[in-house]
């Protein structure tokens, strides 16, 4: 896990808790300590309630624009139910770092 996220986990955390995330993974280049200047980090979520969508919505982009305010990188934010692509979630799975 590259320095840039284990220096922020605390308030990486944080942030999950605070928009109802139950479940992060990071993935990518960040996980694989591939990271370069031009990259962005991965996270894949899983949030506890997204039954209501102006409240996932919200959550979903207050949380992503969080993350980037913190991080001061372009942030994916890929919320797990919807990955269907089999090569993709593959690839996610073996990169794949549980944050919460």
């Amino acid at each position: 896990m590259e320095n840039l996220i284990s220096d922020h986990l605390k308030e990486i955390k944080g942030l999950f808790k605070k928009y109802d995330v139950k479940e992060a993974y990071l993935f990518g280049s960040a996980a694989k300590n591939n990271l370069t200047e031009d990259s962005d980090i991965d996270f894949l979520i899983n949030f506890s309630d997204h039954k209501d969508f102006e409240k996932y919505g919200n959550n979903y982009f207050d949380l992503l624009y969080a993350l980037q305010d913190l991080l001061k990188r372009d942030v994916d934010l890929v919320a797990e139910e919807t990955l269907s692509n089999p090569y993709l979630i593959e690839s996610i799975n073996q990169s794949k770092i549980q944050l919460l």
